[in-house]
């Protein structure tokens, strides 16, 4: 058995077209690959490949890559690990070129949870909670704060926005956004609120983290896009900005519906983080429905791998040694042979 290298899935937001580019495969010479599927007890899996998808930030690599572990392991599956971004994966998972994507935020996937779950003809089904509350929001060092108090809400940066100003900036405040592909609504936020601010985007997680790093050594201030759970929260000890709140905020939850979130002017809401599974993987291999639909952990789990595999871990040495260590959680993931 192996869980064969990443896959890249290239897939426009206009459609649901999708352009595979397959690495090679990847196996470790693990002494319990093999042997833990042959003497497992759990229900294997069936010929054909299981295709998880790999969004691109580093606690979707620690989720797809412990659960490949697993799989692999203890139940005979081959897993394909598909880097995709967040928007066009629902596309892939309804036409089933994907089968499962295991961390789902739905503040920013309001309209694909209604297009592709709700909808009985989007393909798509919500395979359970991962087991991890989330939020997305507004965030700098606490070291802005000290000596900002007044930062602490966005009524406080109204009028302030120049202490932010960059080099890139000039004189307007900057807000760092990350990957332009990710689910956001920061500039509809701050226009609607009458923020001065200036977008700039890192490119990535790992752009933004570098921003954070340099920022944090020279004591500069910062204004970013990020989110909880995350690693870096206590490393760099974030601290959020209170925007108005978007629960019971109806006006905040029509805008939603409007193409950009035009008129969005609220925080980001509560994050419960779910799975979402292609309406045909029950039926191609119901071990696998099964086990991922039994997939949950915490946040402290995933950050523990999401860490290594920041710190250049390999993402499947990294779930393999987090599985390894840790048969206690998973083995309740485990489907039972009929």
């Amino acid at each position: 058995m192996k869980v064969r290298g990443w896959k890249l899935l290239v897939a426009s937001l206009s459609t649901t077209a999708l352009l595979a580019a397959a690495c090679s495969d990847v196996q470790e010479d693990d002494p319990n690959s093999g042997e833990g599927a042959a003497a497992s007890s759990a229900a294997q899996c069936g010929s054909e490949p299981i295709n998880l998808a790999v969004n691109a930030w580093v606690g979707a690599e620690a989720n797809a890559a412990v659960a490949a572990a697993v799989m692999q392991q203890e139940m005979g599956c081959e897993v394909e690990l598909v880097k995709i971004d967040e928007f066009p994966q629902f596309g892939a998972l309804g036409n089933g070129e994907l089968d499962a994507s295991l961390e789902v935020w739905p503040s920013v996937h309001p309209k694909d949870y209604k297009q592709y779950i709700e909808n009985p003809q989007g393909g798509v089904v919500d395979g359970g909670e991962l087991g991890i509350l989330a939020n997305i929001g507004w965030f700098m060092p606490s070291y802005v704060l000290d000596e900002h108090p007044e930062f602490a809400s966005y009524e406080g940066i109204k009028g302030n926005e120049e202490v932010f100003a960059t080099a890139e900036t000039g004189d307007k405040g900057q807000f760092l956004g990350s990957d332009p592909n990710f689910g956001f609504y920061d500039e509809e936020i701050a226009q609607n609120l009458g923020l001065d601010l200036e977008f700039v985007y890192s490119g990535s997680e790992t752009g933004s983290l570098a921003a954070l790093d340099k920022a944090t050594a020279n004591q500069d201030p910062l204004l970013m896009y990020f989110w909880a759970p995350h690693w870096a929260q206590q490393k760099y000890d974030l601290v959020e900005v209170e925007l108005p709140p978007y629960d019971g905020n109806a006006e905040c939850a029509a805008a939603l519906e409007n193409a950009d979130a035009d008129g969005y002017a609220c925080d980001y809401a509560d994050d419960v983080l779910y799975k979402a599974f292609s309406a045909q993987l029950e039926e191609k291999d119901a071990a696998a429905f099964e086990f991922l639909s039994n997939f949950q952990w915490t946040e402290e789990d995933q950050n523990g791998v999401a860490l290594a595999i920041n710190d250049g871990t390999d993402p499947l040495e990294a779930g393999q040694a987090w599985v390894d260590a840790n048969p206690d959680v998973w083995e309740a993931w485990l489907p039972t042979a009929p």
